[in-house]
């Protein structure tokens, strides 16, 4: 038999097969401001009328300091699915969401994922970041993604605040400065070396050393990129490789901008007698190229684009002859911008070779136009800089 409870009239005992008793309610909360429907909910499984008698005076607290009770309910990885949504289509491109993704998956909502967004407590935080940072030498970010999405459930108003800004967050460990970049002696071994090599990875590094384009750059340009008469390279596209790309792994460039960059003469002779031994081992192979402009000027094996790991793995290879210290392909571009430092080339130059926006004020963004006379004084910098250290 069922007894209405002394406390609220709407909590009711009732019992399980087993015997155990319980209490539950179904209650009005009051007409819901943006429906203008009236709000109702029931709960149940309570070991005691008072038990049941707070969870209604709670409910109806939130209720009127504007949180709904379905909204109460939301779990972290309900809410993640929310902010995902946004975060995948704010611009990002696909590499870089499908790394965050793997922070979620491996490290986020394995904790967080099955609580309620609305039982989430400071502690619970600092247990996070506890176990987090003893795994982990760089963490805060993966920190400020669980926080994001906390954040995204303020602004849906499923939660009054966010606990993390309440707790305090360990230092990480003091980022090592890796120098990943060869000095000016060390280039010159390097580039020394390179007519040793076959004349595709030759023409491949000396590219990247002489231009300093990003890897992504590289593996997508074609030989119509290239004016041999007017000395220049078109950079408008890149590669960047995701599960969630559908195999469309060409996009724009990482600042959405394209760009004409000059390239000197030797580099240009380079590249012209890598387009002649290209053709010949395409046709050895028995490949026939119908558009000579769209032709990859960096092929694989099947006449498609080149792993991306390719570039890193001929560098390495000769560092490690050499014996010069490991730098990635990317190291290649700092070193290119760092050495047009080191000669002294003009900053603006150096931005648009590099294919950084301008820096944002009214004069560089509005009046300066890099003009093809700033681009060549950039190039001539950098190769007068070369020449003095017996770099051609």
């Amino acid at each position: 038999m069922t007894n209405k409870s002394k406390y609220h009239p709407a909590i009711k005992e009732y019992k399980l097969k087993n015997g155990s008793k319980y209490y539950r309610f179904t209650v009005y909360l009051g007409v819901d401001p943006f429906t203008g429907k009236d709000a109702t909910v029931t709960r149940s499984k309570f070991p005691s009328q008072k038990a049941a008698q707070v969870a209604i005076d709670r409910l109806k607290y939130e209720f009127n300091n504007g949180k709904k009770p379905e909204n109460m309910r939301k779990t972290f990885s309900e809410v993640y699915e929310e902010w995902d949504v946004l975060y995948k289509n704010s611009g990002i491109v696909m590499s870089t969401y499908s790394k965050t993704e793997g922070y979620f998956n491996n490290y986020i909502l394995p904790f967080f994922g099955h609580m309620k967004v609305s039982k989430i407590t400071a502690d619970h935080c600092e247990e996070f970041v506890s176990k987090l940072s003893s795994k982990l030498k760089y963490f805060h970010h993966i920190i400020s993604y669980a926080s994001d999405v906390l954040d995204r459930a303020i602004r849906k108003k499923y939660i009054n605040s966010n606990p993390f800004n309440i707790i305090k967050i360990p230092k990480e460990s003091i980022h090592v400065i890796n120098e990943n970049y060869l000095n000016i002696e060390n280039l010159k071994l390097l580039t020394t070396h390179l007519p040793l090599l076959d004349l595709k990875v030759h023409a491949l590094l000396r590219l990247l050393i002489f231009t300093g384009i990003r890897k992504g750059e590289l593996l997508v340009l074609k030989w119509g990129d290239v004016d041999f008469k007017m000395k220049t390279l078109n950079i408008y596209e890149a590669y960047s490789y995701s599960k969630y790309n559908n195999r469309n792994n060409v996009g724009p460039t990482k600042s959405k901008h394209s760009r004409t960059i000059f390239l000197d003469d030797i580099t240009l002779n380079i590249l012209k007698q890598w387009q002649q031994e290209q053709n010949l081992r395409l046709t050895q192979l028995g490949i026939r190229i119908n558009k000579p402009t769209e032709q990859l000027i960096f092929n694989n094996s099947v006449n498609s684009y080149l792993k991306s790991y390719y570039p890193n793995e001929q560098l390495t290879e000769v560092l490690e002859a050499l014996k010069l210290k490991y730098i990635t392909v990317h190291g290649l571009r700092h070193t290119h911008a760092t050495h047009l430092g080191e000669a002294h080339a003009d900053f603006v130059g150096i931005q648009n070779r590099l294919g950084h926006l301008l820096t944002k004020n009214t004069t560089t963004e509005h009046y300066l136009h890099v003009t093809d006379k700033i681009k060549w004084d950039t190039l001539n910098s950098l190769l007068t800089y070369y020449k003095e250290h017996g770099i051609n």
